[in-house]
């Protein structure tokens, strides 16, 4: 899969720690960085499980721009939580 390059900016502690990491396990930082990038990822998509879409009871019907409103708030809600 092609590789799309991207800038972090790491405190100087962090920085060593982790080049001090990729060292002992003999791998490049960069490499080091996609490993727990992915691994973290992969828990966040586990343990955080987005939010049930919102339950209407206005006690009466909704207008559908309400309910597209509605929603597009609960939708963008998820996405900022990403």
């Amino acid at each position: 899969m092609p590789r799309k390059k991207s800038t972090i900016y790491l405190d100087e502690k962090a920085d060593l720690r982790l080049e001090a990491e990729a060292r002992r396990r003999g791998i490049p930082k960069a490499e080091l960085m996609r490993r727990f990038l992915d691994e973290g990822l992969l828990r966040a998509a586990d343990e955080d499980p987005l939010p049930p879409l919102p339950k209407f009871s206005s006690g009466g019907p909704l207008t559908v721009e309400e309910m597209d409103e509605a929603i597009y708030q609960s939708i963008r809600r998820r996405s900022l939580k990403r």
